[in-house]
């Protein structure tokens, strides 16, 4: 590994430290314990390099980027990235994940990478890590809430259980195989349960929003190309993929959300 890409490969490893240190710079433990629903706080970090500038966060960033803009004299290039730099970030993060309090990291982790490389623009995945002992830990409390404050529950919930659990219910990494009935039953509970409660727009806004992130974010993308922008979107059928007929549940839960 020459030198030029050993000082880069500093330099993201320091802003990985750096941004450790800034998510640590709070008490996770007492934010976790606002709701039985929440078992972690951070699930997502992007590292994204740039003419010779790193930066992170725990968000997109740039989306409106354009893709494939090739830089002649940039160091870095792809072959840098996939063989060198994504294997080194990989080990290091995970490390650092270990190091971290457990209140602080969700069930799950997914970093990723943009770098601008001397061929254009390459999005990765760095890492992706499950904590299998969390997400157990976690469907537990789901199941656990369902039954005694949405099943066998009079009275009106938080805003901020619906909030996790919505976001919970709705999540294929917690619930592979779940029933669109299944997951209509709980949303229109939480409705009832509220129903002339204070809060209940509260409620319907995060149901909305996790229903549009599910439907934007999951399902769209298997059979739909966007063709617009991320502020704009404008989808297209993929060419060379067909619906099953097992879809017609989730297709339900489209309508359902819509």
């Amino acid at each position: 590994m020459d030198q030029t890409l050993e000082t880069l490969l500093g330099e993201m490893k320091q802003e990985i430290d750096k941004w450790m240190a800034y998510i640590s710079d709070k008490n996770a433990e007492d934010i976790v314990k606002r709701t039985s629903l929440q078992i972690g706080i951070h699930d997502y970090a992007l590292l994204e390099y740039d003419k010779g500038r790193v930066s992170m966060a725990d968000h997109d960033l740039d989306l409106l980027m354009p893709i494939d803009r090739g830089t002649p004299g940039e160091p870095l290039t792809e072959e840098h990235v996939r063989e060198h730099i994504v294997p080194e970030l990989s080990t290091y993060m995970q490390h650092k994940l270990d190091e971290m309090p457990s209140s602080l990291i969700d069930y799950q982790f997914t970093f990723n990478g943009k770098f601008r490389v001397r061929e254009g623009d390459l999005n990765l995945c760095i890492l992706t890590y499950a904590d299998e002992t969390k997400k157990k830990q976690l469907r537990e409390r789901i199941a656990t809430y369902i039954a005694n404050k949405l099943e066998a529950g009079t009275y009106p919930t938080k805003p901020l259980e619906t909030f996790f659990l919505s976001r919970h219910i709705l999540d294929e990494g917690l619930f592979p195989d779940a029933d669109p009935a299944w997951i209509i039953a709980v949303i229109e509970r939480v409705q009832q349960l509220n129903k002339g409660n204070q809060h209940l727009a509260e409620h319907r806004a995060y149901l909305i929003k996790a229903l549009r992130n599910w439907a934007e974010q999951h399902w769209l993308p298997r059979y739909f190309d966007n063709i617009g922008t991320q502020w704009q979107p404008e989808y297209k059928k993929k060419f060379d993929i067909h619906m099953e007929n097992t879809e017609q549940g989730p297709i339900e839960l489209l309508i359902y959300a819509a």
